[in-house]
C-alpha cells in the first residue's frame, strides 16, 4: 500500500508537497492557513476570520479527498497567539459539535504573518 496525493484542480501548495494523500481508509491534510484561496490574501480583521478561513480550507480539502470534517480523528492547529485560544475553542467546537477530534495544538511563529494552520487525519470515503 502507498501513499496517493490527491490530484484536484484549484487546490494548490506552496512546495514539493500534496495538499492530502490518501493511504488505505485514511486521509492526511497538509497544513491549511487562513489563506482566501481566491485572493491568496490572509482575511482583514481579527483571528476569528483567519481562524474560520483555515477551517473552510480544511473542509474544502477534505472534500475534495471524499471526506468531511465530521471523520477527523487527530487535529493539530499551530497559532502565533495564546490569548487566541477561546477563540480556537470556539470554532473547533462548532466544526466539530458532536464527536470532536484527538486535538494538539501549539504557539509557534507561522511565516507570512499568518497565525493559525491547522492539519488533520481523517477517515475517508466509506
Amino acid at each position: 500500500m502507498y501513499p496517493e496525493p490527491l490530484q484536484t484542480p484549484g487546490l494548490t501548495t506552496l512546495g514539493p508537497y500534496s495538499p492530502a494523500v490518501t493511504v488505505g481508509p485514511f486521509v492526511f491534510v497538509s497544513a491549511q492557513s487562513g489563506v482566501v484561496p481566491a485572493t491568496g490574501e490572509v482575511p482583514p480583521g481579527p483571528f476569528e476570520a483567519e481562524c474560520r478561513q483555515a477551517f473552510a480550507n480544511l473542509e474544502s480539502v477534505l472534500k475534495a479527498a471524499g471526506s468531511t470534517l465530521d471523520r477527523v480523528a487527530k487535529l493539530t492547529v499551530f497559532y502565533t497567539d495564546l490569548a487566541d485560544l477561546p477563540t480556537l475553542n470556539e470554532i473547533c467546537a462548532h466544526c466539530f459539535p458532536e464527536r470532536p477530534p484527538a486535538r494538539s495544538a501549539a504557539v509557534v511563529t507561522l511565516p507570512g504573518g499568518r497565525r493559525i494552520s491547522v492539519d488533520a487525519i481523517a477517515v475517508g470515503p466509506a
